[in-house]
């Protein structure tokens, strides 16, 4: 499905993009997390370095992935200017809100030698444990996402007649739904044990998420567009997918 809906589709695009960066760049955080839990005798510095760009990372990954959503929510509206204007103040609340814990807590970690030889990789040793309001700060993004999808999806598409639009109302509920899922358990572990062993795995099924319902629609998109030139099926709400670059996302 990658080379046909992805590769094959020669230049370089916004959906293009998204989906390659969302999709490979796991495959830098997994080792390097596997580096930093299970490797011996790394040094203090190594592992200082291994959490800001494991860190960065993760939260990169995680933001391309809220576009990819909160486009095709906005996608599902028409391109409503209001949903434009709350997804616009939720990216300024959500850049500022990360960027700042990110440099009230990353500093203040520190690490040490480990107590003993059973424990490898990196021993953390103190910190501010706030950096997990940074999850807290993704949750209430997807919150946004998905009532906007639920709402959009039961009012105007649960009855839609063309498939392209049932297939996104299905997929787009079934999505958001899961990631929020994962979210919320993930803050909740972390309020309650506290334990950042979720991490990565939200991380990585962000990612998979995203760039399946990627894959997903474009399959969909163009065997909905095969039976259209045989058939009288209406893209309306969808109408203007296919002359804006929403269409490629």
């Amino acid at each position: 499905m990658q080379v046909t809906f992805i590769w094959s589709r020669g230049d370089w695009s916004v959906g293009k993009t998204l989906f390659v960066l969302t999709r490979y760049i796991p495959f830098i955080i997994i080792p390097l997390a596997l580096l930093s839990a299970f490797e011996t005798n790394l040094d203090v510095q190594i592992c200082e370095t291994l959490l800001y760009i494991i860190t960065i990372l993760q939260i990169v990954a995680i933001t391309l992935s809220e576009v990819i959503f909160g486009l095709r929510a906005y996608a599902m509206w028409n391109r409503n200017k209001a949903v434009l204007v709350i997804y616009c103040c939720v990216a300024i609340v959500y850049v500022a809100a990360v960027v700042f814990i990110l440099q009230l807590c990353l500093p203040s970690i520190t690490f040490g030698e480990s107590p003993t030889a059973m424990i490898s990789g990196c021993y953390e040793t103190g910190g501010n444990s706030d950096i997990f309001a940074v999850f807290v700060v993704i949750m209430l993004v997807e919150v946004v996402t998905t009532t906007l999808t639920l709402y959009r999806a039961f009012r105007y598409f649960r009855h839609a007649p063309n498939s392209l639009s049932q297939n996104m109302m299905r997929g787009g509920v079934f999505y958001c739904v899961t990631m929020l899922s994962m979210s919320v358990v993930n803050v909740l572990l972390i309020f309650l044990v506290p334990t950042y062993i979720l991490t990565v795995y939200q991380t990585v099924m962000h990612t998979m998420l995203a760039t399946r319902m990627q894959l997903h629609l474009r399959k969909v998109d163009q065997h909905t567009y095969l039976v259209d030139r045989f058939a009288e099926e209406s893209l309306v709400p969808m109408s203007f997918m296919r002359s804006t670059f929403l269409a490629d996302i």
